[in-house]
Formats: C-alpha cells, structure tokens, sequence
C-alpha cells in the first residue's frame, strides 16, 4: 500500500511542479489511485505542498510531500494528462512509476536559452505595441527584455532562488533599457525623456501570469488551499518585480507611461492583432509549450484581445471588455483545445497573459514609492479589477463547457476498470 501510495503522490507532485492547478492534480491523483486500487483518495493540494490520505479497505495511509520550487511546463502538463486520462484499468505501483520515468527523462525543456531570450524579446515588443509605445521604444524593450531573460536564465540553471532571479532579471532589463536609450538620446535617434516610459514594457516577461490565472480558477472551486497559496505565490512575484523596477527607476529617473493613448486610426488593430500574435507565442515558449499549443494559443489570444480592444474603443468599460475576452478565450480555446487534444489550461492561459494590465502595476508601486498614494491606488485597483475579470471569464467559460468541473467529479466511477496487463 505504501509503494502505490508513494506512486500515486509522485504523480501529484509532477503535476504540482508543472505548474497545473489544484483540480487537474486532485483529478490525476485520483484517476491514478483508483487505478491502482484505492478506494477512495483525499488530498489537499498547495503550490509547493501536498497532504493525501489514501483508503483500502479498512486501512488508510496519509502522506506529506513537498517541494520548494514552482515552475511552468506546458508540456509536462500535457504528458502527465495524457497518462491519467488512459489509466482505464488496472496498474500496479512498478507500471505507474516505469511511466512516469520516461516523461521525467523525455519531457525536458524544449527550447534552448537563445531561443528564450528571442521569445521574451518578441512577448515584451508585444505588449510596447499593445501600449502604443513608438518603434523605437518598442525595439529597445525587445533587447532589454532578452538581456532580462538572459539573466533570469543563467540563474536558474544555477538554482538561484526564483526571487532573486526574478527581482535580478527585472533590475537588468531596465537598466539595458535605460542604457540604451540614453545611448540613442546621445546619437540624436530619441528624445530620452519620451522614450523612458517604454521601460515597464521590457518587464512585463517576468509576470506570473500561469499561477494568477490557476489560482483564480482554482478559488472560484472554493479550494482555497490552492488558490489562496497560489496567489500567494504570484503575487509575491510581483511585489518582488515590481519594487525591483520601482527602485531603478527611481535612481533612472524613468516613470511609467500616463493613461494608455486612444486609437484614432482603426488599421491599428490589424498591427494590434499581430502584436498580440507575437506576444502571446513569445509567453506560450517561456511556458516551455509545444509548437502545436503556441500555434493554438496565438491564434485564440489574438482574437479574443482584439475583441477587447474594440470593445474599449466601442465604449465599453476596460472591466467589462477585460471578461468578454477572457470568456472569448475560454469558449474558444475549450474547443481548440478538444480538437487538438491537449489541456485547456496550456492554450487559455497563455492566451490570457497578453491582457494583464502590466503598465498599471508596476505604474502602482512606482507612485506608492513616490508618495503619490491616490494615483497608486487607483493604479493597484485597475490592475486587480483587470485581472479578476479576466480570470471570471475564464471561469464562466469553464462552466459553460466542462460539466464534469462545474459539478465537481473529478472521474467517472461508473465506469469499469479492465484488468491488469503488463
């Protein structure tokens, strides 16, 4: 009992380090278990921590586990999903384990380095244009987000504790950022003062925009052992990248941009659908995902903000077009997703994280910092709203397509399992 119990868990805590959310683990725990010939399976799951009880008969056997590393891999996510999803009959703790062997060693990063740095660049420029930032503004916020990317990288290959690989990363990018545009200033290329703003583009890499958007998912479930630590977890992130940024640019000088500009020409949302094409396959690498979900990903991103961004412009209030997207993104990647056979988590997500409001929070903390505490607020409260909207989108598209979520089965019991083959 212990050896599948111990199975079992290890499962869990692939899920939990792949950055899934609290009821994709729970569920593959509990198709595992069940498998394995559990009669039933209680866990309670955080971001780095899970606490299961596993019942046979009349015995029972609890188990803790942890690890203090969270992270995001769309295609681990995806290999684990594929094996639980297929656990239709009966295993034993020495088959379980042999598979989950082979995704450890097969499913490694698929990306190098370069390739990531690239990614950060392109997601970063994304969002310089979504932000109406000028070309030259949206240029340098690519290189300085790949020389953020770069370090952030280099540190954690090296175990750097995420924090300060963030919070480095965040520091690097401005000042390349500011560097480089002092540089052009002094070339007569750009008027230095004009061009500082673009400098929260060039951070925006490092927003935790997979456990923000889980952790919402998951608190809608009332599980608030994984949304709260979730959350938590994320929005620990940002603090620690958002006063990174903060403190340089109070030594730079350079202050976030003022309200987002008004579109005056409608071609710009065709640049605005390119933009948001860019950006969104630029975060799906970063999530290590595979070039079918950054395909995926891209496309039902980039309608679903360019649907946001009419609206805006149409009248509709920032929060309310901020749901229709993500409903847009939810409705639309549920489908993709069942067409293309893979998690729903790695296409909604990705897609989301274009929309995050990143200009007004670090704009949030940089007016706390320098003691103008109403435009501070006001900023924190759009960032917060922009993003609990979008993450009740999600929701209300979930509901909408997955009765198995809404009414909380996480298997189908009725169904029998077939006998053990080797």
């Amino acid at each position: 009992m212990g050896v599948a119990a111990d199975a079992v868990l290890r499962l869990g805590l692939m899920f939990m380090a792949a950055g899934t959310g609290g009821y994709r683990i729970i569920r593959g725990m509990k198709r595992a278990g069940r498998a394995l010939g559990f009669d039933r399976l209680d866990a309670q799951i955080s971001v780095t921590t899970i606490t299961c009880t596993f019942h046979r008969g009349d015995h029972f056997r609890t188990v803790v586990a942890g690890q203090d590393s969270p992270g995001v891999d769309a295609s681990r996510i995806e290999a684990l999903e594929t094996l639980t999803h297929h656990l239709d009959r009966r295993v034993d703790a020495e088959w379980l384990n042999a598979r989950l062997d082979r995704i450890e060693s097969g499913v490694v990063k698929r990306w190098t380095l370069p390739v990531l740095i690239l990614a950060a660049g392109l997601a970063c420029a994304g969002f310089a244009v979504l932000n109406h930032f000028s070309l030259a503004d949206v240029l340098v916020v690519a290189v300085a987000a790949g020389c953020g990317q770069a370090v952030r990288g280099l540190l954690l290959r090296r175990h750097v504790r995420q924090l300060g690989a963030v919070a480095a990363a965040a520091v690097t990018a401005c000042l390349v950022f500011w560097a480089v545009i002092e540089l052009l200033g002094l070339a007569g290329v750009v008027e230095p003062a004009a061009a500082a703003p673009g400098f929260v583009a060039s951070v925006l890499f490092v927003v935790p925009g997979f456990p923000l958007f889980s952790a919402i998912i998951d608190l809608s479930r009332f599980d608030f052992t994984a949304g709260l630590s979730r959350l938590t977890y994320a929005a620990t992130v940002i603090v620690a990248a958002t006063f990174s940024v903060a403190l340089v640019s109070g030594v730079t000088g350079m202050a976030p941009p003022p309200r987002p500009a008004t579109v005056d020409d409608p071609r710009w949302f065709l640049l605005a659908a390119a933009a948001s094409f860019v950006g969104i396959a630029g975060f799906a690498l970063l999530f290590n995902s595979s070039r079918r979900m950054v395909l995926i990903a891209a496309v039902v991103g980039m309608a679903s903000n360019v649907l946001r961004l009419v609206l805006v412009q149409a009248g509709a209030s920032a929060y309310a077009a901020a749901f229709l997207g993500g409903l847009a993104i939810g409705l639309l990647g549920a489908v993709a997703s069942k067409k293309a056979d893979i998690p729903r988590i790695t296409t909604t997500v990705p897609a989301s994280v274009i929309m995050i409001p990143g200009p007004a929070m670090f704009g949030s903390v940089y007016a706390l910092t320098s003691g103008n505490i109403e435009l501070g607020v006001d900023a924190a409260a759009t960032a917060v709203m922009t993003v609990l909207a979008i993450g009740a989108g999600l929701v209300t598209a979930r509901m909408l397509t997955d009765r198995d979520w809404v009414l909380g089965r996480y298997i189908d019991l009725e169904k029998p399992l077939a006998e053990f083959e080797k």
